[in-house]
């Protein structure tokens, strides 16, 4: 037997162990109401009586859980109401017509329990509200637990996005504080004080900014594209300081679009792979384009350069990273398309809703 065998087994007899719990206890009741002035039962025919009915109950619960479920993303009220109404009616009459026939098989030769449809016709006359309420109840359960899990899953998901972000968030401290790209840095702002002190101390001052903002612990797991492009121009203002005429930035930003939503931290890592791996070694440099765009309902964003190139993708922390951040982030609604080829650049190509 398979796990998933023995997983809807145990279910399966849970529901039996619920409903004949259930039983029990209204067996109990039905014969303790005989002391109080209501109809005196024997304790063993209030069991019996009672296991008939919830026993009928058990066997159809399994298809009460499957119509709940099939119809729970419905959101139309109206059209909701009338499914379960007419679902609740016709479970009304299977419990009707399977604990007449239970009760007719044991009870064969008692005058009250015929193998006819008179006890058919008396149950569904006097407990059809009762099967009602009972087919509400069950469906509440199922919602109610769906709901449930629902909100656990969201609140896993949001943990590991939680998680991801701080994982994002130092990577890029730990990019920054590279004793390569700060030597290459200080040594850029050094030669500019003697003839340039206002740019060194601007320089200073960009450095300090964006070590702020990427330790920054009130950023959430997604911000508007404005600011993210403005912690991206922090990052760039400094290797345009460091790389000089080798670095030309082409920014085409289309108008409308500065409070998008997009995850955070997103863009600075891969705009530093295009800077670092495609343009930096080469001696004349080259050109770094940062395109944001609409797309129907979607946001285009497109990183590339002029550079190297690769004839093979390889994805580190900053492409890894934002790829599986995406993918928690908006589902399927979501892309990350890679362009490149030995001298000819690489391209970086985002879409996510707007």
């Amino acid at each position: 037997m398979t796990a998933a065998h023995r997983q809807r087994l145990v279910r399966y007899l849970g529901i039996w162990a619920a409903w004949l719990a259930v039983a029990v206890v209204t067996a109990f009741q039905t014969y303790a109401a005989g002391f109080a002035g209501g109809p005196k039962l024997a304790l063993g025919q209030a069991l019996v009586n009672g296991l008939i009915w919830y026993s009928a109950w058990a066997a159809l619960t399994p298809g009460v859980v499957s119509v709940a479920r099939a119809f729970a993303d419905e959101r139309r009220l109206g059209r909701l109401l009338a499914i379960h109404l007419a679902f609740g009616l016709l479970f009304a009459v299977l419990h009707a017509a399977l604990y007449s026939v239970v009760n007719a098989m044991i009870y064969v030769r008692t005058p009250w329990a015929p193998w006819s449809n008179a006890l058919l016709i008396t149950k569904l006359a006097t407990s059809i509200h009762v099967h009602l309420m009972i087919y509400a109840i069950l469906v509440a359960i199922v919602l109610g637990a769906r709901a449930y899990r629902m909100m656990r899953d969201r609140e896993v998901a949001a943990a590991r996005l939680e998680a991801q972000l701080a994982a994002a968030e130092t990577a890029a401290l730990r990019a920054q504080l590279q004793p390569h790209f700060l030597f290459n840095t200080l040594n850029a702002i050094s030669a500019l004080v003697p003839d340039d002190p206002i740019v060194a101390q601007r320089l200073i001052a960009r450095l300090g900014d964006l070590l702020r903002l990427s330790i920054d612990k009130r950023r959430s797991q997604r911000s508007a594209l404005a600011d993210e492009l403005d912690f991206t121009d922090t990052y760039l203002a400094i290797e345009e300081a460091r790389l000089g005429e080798r670095l030309r930035i082409v920014r085409d930003i289309a108008a409308g679009l500065e409070t998008v939503q997009v995850p955070a931290l997103l863009l600075q890592p891969l705009v530093e792979n295009a800077v670092r791996h495609g343009i930096a070694p080469l001696i004349d440099g080259g050109t770094l384009t940062i395109e944001a765009k609409p797309a129907g309902d979607m946001l285009r964003i497109s990183i590339a350069d002029d550079g190297k190139g690769a004839g093979a993708i390889r994805e580190g922390v900053g492409l890894g990273n934002a790829r599986l951040r995406l993918r928690h982030l908006y589902g399927e609604r979501q892309s990350l398309e890679i362009d490149t080829a030995p001298g000819e650049g690489f391209r970086v190509i985002i879409q996510v809703p707007r």
